[in-house]
C-alpha cells in the first residue's frame, strides 16, 4: 500500500466511524459530539481550503453565534456542523440566521455519508439574502487533496489523533498503577520553565523559551480531548523514566557550564525516553497520544509543573 492510500485509508475510516457514532448517539438523543467535533472540522476545512482561515465562532468572545458554528475569514462560507438532517432543524438555522446575513453563504454540514434529497427547496425561507447549501462527509471526500500528499497526510493525522484515537481497545486497560502513582507523586521544585532554564543557564535566548511556553500551550488543548485519568498515567510513565535521565545529566554536568544546546538536548532526550516507553506501555495498557510531537509538548509540561529540570534541584526523592 502506497502512503497516499494509506492516507485515504484512514481518512476513511474516521468518516466511517464519525458516521456510525452520529447515528448510535442520536437514536439516544445524544448530541454533544456536534459540540466535540466543531474544532476537528474547522481544522479540516484549513486544510482543506488553503486560500481561506475558518473559525470555530462559539469559541470567540461574544459568545455562541446564531445558528452557525464556523465562519472563514473573507465572510463567504458559515457552516452549522449538525447530526440532525430533517427539514425542521434547516428551517429552524434559516429563519435565525436570515437577519444577521454576515456571511454569503450558508452550509449545512452533515455528519452523514449522504445529505437527504429534498422535495421542496428553501428559497422562501432564505428570500435571496444569501446562497445555502447543504454538504455531507462525501462531499468533503470529494474536495480532499488527494494529490497533495503533505496535506493529505495533515488531514490523516488530524482525523486519527481526535476520532479514531478515541476508539477504546477493549482488549487493553488503563494503567491503574501509573494512575495510582502519580497521585501520589508530590514534587517540591516550583520554578516554572522559564526560571528553571535561566537558573541552568544565563545565556538561554528568551525567544527558545516562549517557543518551549507555546508548545506547553497548544500541547495542553491536544491532551484535553482526552481521559484526565489516561493522560496522567502518562505523565507519571514519563516523569518516571526521566527522572533517571535527569540524574545522568546532573552527573555528567558536574562542575561545567551548561549552555543552551545541553538544555535542548536534554530536552530531546526526555522526549525520546518518553517515546519508548509509551510505545512499550501501550502494548498492554490503552494509550492513545504516541507521537514524539505530543510527547515532547508533554515533557514541557512536566518541565514546567514542577517535575522536571535541567539541575540536581528538580530531582525528585
Amino acid at each position: 500500500m502506497s502512503e497516499r492510500d494509506h492516507h485515504r485509508k484512514i481518512i476513511i475510516t474516521a468518516f466511517t466511524h464519525l458516521v456510525n457514532e452520529v447515528k448510535l448517539s442520536s437514536s439516544l438523543n445524544l448530541h454533544d459530539i456536534n459540540i466535540n467535533i466543531e474544532d476537528t472540522f474547522c481544522e479540516l476545512l484549513n486544510l482543506v481550503y488553503t486560500d481561506r482561515k475558518f473559525k470555530n465562532l462559539n469559541s470567540e468572545l461574544d459568545g455562541n453565534f446564531k445558528a452557525i458554528d464556523l465562519g472563514d475569514d473573507k465572510n463567504d462560507i458559515a457552516i452549522q456542523v449538525t447530526s440532525t438532517i430533517k427539514r425542521e432543524k434547516v428551517v429552524e438555522t434559516l429563519e435565525k440566521y436570515k437577519d444577521e446575513n454576515a456571511y454569503n453563504k450558508v452550509v449545512m454540514l452533515y455528519c452523514q455519508i449522504k445529505k437527504p434529497k429534498r422535495k421542496i427547496g428553501f428559497d422562501t425561507i432564505i428570500e435571496k439574502k444569501f446562497e445555502f447549501e447543504e454538504w455531507d462527509l462525501s462531499k468533503l471526500l470529494n474536495i480532499m487533496p488527494f494529490s497533495n500528499l503533505n496535506r493529505l497526510k495533515e488531514i490523516s493525522e488530524l482525523l486519527s489523533r481526535d476520532i479514531l484515537s478515541n476508539i477504546p481497545d477493549i482488549t487493553k486497560q488503563e494503567d491503574l498503577t501509573a494512575i495510582e502513582e502519580w497521585e501520589k507523586t508530590d514534587p517540591t521544585d516550583i520554578r516554572n520553565i522559564s526560571d528553571k532554564m535561566k537558573s541552568a543557564c544565563s545565556t538561554v535566548k528568551e525567544v527558545r523559551i516562549k517557543k518551549y511556553c507555546r508548545d506547553i500551550a497548544s500541547g495542553k488543548v491536544e491532551l484535553s480531548k482526552h481521559s484526565e485519568r489516561v493522560i496522567s498515567a502518562m505523565k507519571y510513565r514519563i516523569f518516571d523514566v526521566c527522572q533517571d535521565e535527569l540524574i545522568d545529566f546532573v552527573e555528567c554536568h558536574e562542575g561545567e557550564k551548561i549552555t543552551s544546546k545541553d538544555l535542548s538536548a536534554l530536552v530531546d532526550q526526555y522526549t525520546n525516553r518518553a517515546f519508548e516507553i509509551i510505545q512499550d506501555k501501550s502494548l498492554d495498557y490503552i494509550y492513545p497520544l504516541k507521537n514524539k510531537d505530543i510527547l515532547k509538548k508533554v515533557v514541557l509540561a512536566l518541565i514546567d509543573e514542577c517535575y522536571l529540570s535541567f539541575d540536581e534541584e528538580g530531582i525528585y526523592s
